[in-house]
């Protein structure tokens, strides 16, 4: 009986704690989209150093832009280096696209978090990657987004 007993403990403390980790990522998820609100690069880069990993910020990252006008499609590809400075630049560009955007939904995933953002032209869906350990720094951001819907 004490082992059924301990182990229904150690069940309940997990879920407690996932559930607990679960609600710190997405409070950083609607931080992220408070902060991209914002017209403030110090605020951004504020952000970033507090919420960001230190792997994650020297990450180089591309980023793909298609469009298709009729029966013509373009694709440009980007490069954002690994360094702050760098990642303030991307939040700029979102902050561009979403600034004025509303969370349409937000859920935990097994990966992390998604959160989908509607603005006025264009709908994004961010998937979000944590550490798995507090403070649950942001790992990854990957981003789809669609323009005139």
């Amino acid at each position: 009986m004490k082992k059924l007993t301990l182990l229904l403990a150690v069940i309940v403390s997990f879920q407690c704690f996932s559930q607990a980790s679960e609600k710190e990522m997405e409070k950083k998820a609607r931080e992220f989209h408070r902060v991209i609100g914002l017209d403030d690069k110090e605020q951004w880069k504020k952000f970033i150093q507090e919420n960001y990993a230190k792997s994650f910020i020297e990450r180089v990252m591309k980023t793909q832009q298609s469009q298709q006008e009729g029966e013509t499609a373009s694709s440009t590809t980007t490069e954002i280096k690994g360094t702050v400075e760098d990642k303030v630049k991307m939040l700029g560009r979102l902050h561009d696209d979403f600034g004025g955007s509303k969370i349409s939904s937000i859920k935990s995933t097994s990966e992390g978090v998604e959160m989908v953002l509607d603005g006025d032209d264009i709908v994004g869906t961010f998937k979000f990657k944590f550490e798995n350990t507090k403070p649950y720094l942001i790992t990854g951001i990957g981003m789809n987004a669609e323009r005139g819907r």
